[in-house]
Order: C-alpha cells, then structure tokens, then sequence
C-alpha cells in the first residue's frame, strides 16, 4: 500500500466510522462495511480535484453513498432470496393446503374420494362452480379464502357456490338418490 495513502488512511480513517455509525450499522457487518468505507477513501484519493471543493467534503460523500449502496445491494439480495424462498415453497406445494392440517394437497383436480358412486350422483347435480365448492369444503375441508385463492375468486363467489349446491342438495328427489347409494 502506497505510504502516502496509509498517513491519508490514518487521518481519515474516524471519518469511515462516523459514516457507518451514523448509517446505524453494527455488529457482523461492521467489518464488511469497514472495508467498503476503506475502497471509497482510496477512490477519494485517487480522485480528488484540488479546484473543486474541500477534500473533507469529498471524503465524507464518497464514503457515506458508497455505504447507502452496498445497503440497497443487501436489501435487494435479501429480498430475492426471499422471494425466491416464497416461489420454491409455492411450486413445490403448490400453494395450496388443507384446512387444518395445513399439509400440501397431492394434487388439487384429483381429490380421493372415499365413495365414488355417492359423490358422483352428488356431482350430476351441481354445476361446475357448485361441483368445486363441494369438493374443496366438503371433501378436502379448505377454508371459503384457501379456495377462493386457488380458483382466483372472491370470497362472496364462493359463498354463492355453496348456497347454490345445498339448495340443490336439498331437493327431495336428490336425496333419495343419495340416501340409495350411500
């Protein structure tokens, strides 16, 4: 290292930090900071035009903006990492859940049913929209916002689904179907 950087180090070394203290940085990332407040000094060395101003000023601007960078480069690293994290645990569960278990659904379109004959009578009865709700409430007991989220639907909508399908459901005649196969 250049001698005549290290005295210019030594005399400006507080100004670094002033700077990082003042930015509220602590602890882990202090030394990391440090040594970015060390490459702005050396660049405000390298730099510096005698006709333009105190060096002071220079110093303390380099070093401050260089800092307020490396900050918005971490706050950016931090946030893709979670976003990231955010769109691997959507894929891999696809995003959806059981009511109260709150495990993953295998697979949303193909729900086990315990009965197939019974829910299928149910099923000719009820609309495609009326069809969902019995499936999702019904079957895989997921909350009226869990599937709202996966229809990409308002809750009201799905309030309306299942309204619909018990008053279809409540028919008469429907029931003695479903009471046969059950």
């Amino acid at each position: 290292m250049n001698q005549d950087f290290q005295n210019f180090l030594k005399a400006n070394e507080g100004r670094i930090h002033y700077q990082i203290r003042r930015l509220g940085i602590s602890g882990q990332l202090y030394e990391e900071f440090y040594s970015e407040g060390i490459l702005a000094l050396w660049q405000a060395y390298q730099s510096f035009d005698k006709t333009k101003g105190k060096i002071g000023t220079y110093i303390n601007y380099r070093i401050r903006f260089r800092l307020i960078d490396l900050i918005r480069k971490k706050t950016r690293h931090k946030e893709n990492i979670e976003q990231l994290i955010k769109e691997t645990k959507n894929f891999i569960d696809d995003g959806n859940k059981y009511g109260l278990s709150k495990y993953p659904l295998v697979n949303k379109t193909e729900l086990p049913l315990s009965n197939e004959p019974f829910w299928e009578e149910v099923k000719k009865h009820l609309s495609k929209r009326q069809w969902k709700w019995v499936k999702y409430f019904i079957i895989a007991e997921l909350t009226l916002q869990e599937i709202a989220e996966i229809e990409n639907t308002s809750i009201d909508a799905v309030k309306s689904w299942g309204r619909e399908a018990r008053k279809k459901l409540r028919n008469q005649e429907v029931i003695n179907k479903l009471v046969r196969l059950y």
